[in-house]
């Protein structure tokens, strides 16, 4: 099971992180993408790694802007597993930010 990191542990990985806040228990980015396509081919990338980790986020998509809140709700904050999937999520949405 995954434990709730410090808000100082989060700080420092968040700082090595692009675009992601800190918001109470959650870790929060709002991705914005050249248009409605790209971000739903992002939203189907975040589908798939959520599934893959058995880690689902919580997300708001409207045209071109995603916004995505991890949190593990087991442990009542921010724990590794939302910072894993931060990192994953970076990594997809890469190359579709790149058109922006």
């Amino acid at each position: 099971m995954a434990s709730k990191l410090t808000g100082h542990q989060v700080e420092v990985v968040l700082s090595t992180l692009e675009g992601w806040k800190q918001a109470g228990a959650k870790i929060v980015r709002e991705y914005k993408f050249p248009d409605f396509v790209a971000a739903t081919m992002f939203v189907t990338g975040v589908n798939l790694e959520a599934e893959k980790m058995n880690h689902h986020p919580e997300l708001s998509h409207a045209y071109g802007s995603v916004r995505i809140e991890l949190t593990t709700h087991d442990v009542g904050g921010v724990s590794e597993l939302d910072l894993r999937l931060a990192k994953k999520l970076d990594a997809r949405a890469q190359p579709l930010l790149a058109k922006v």
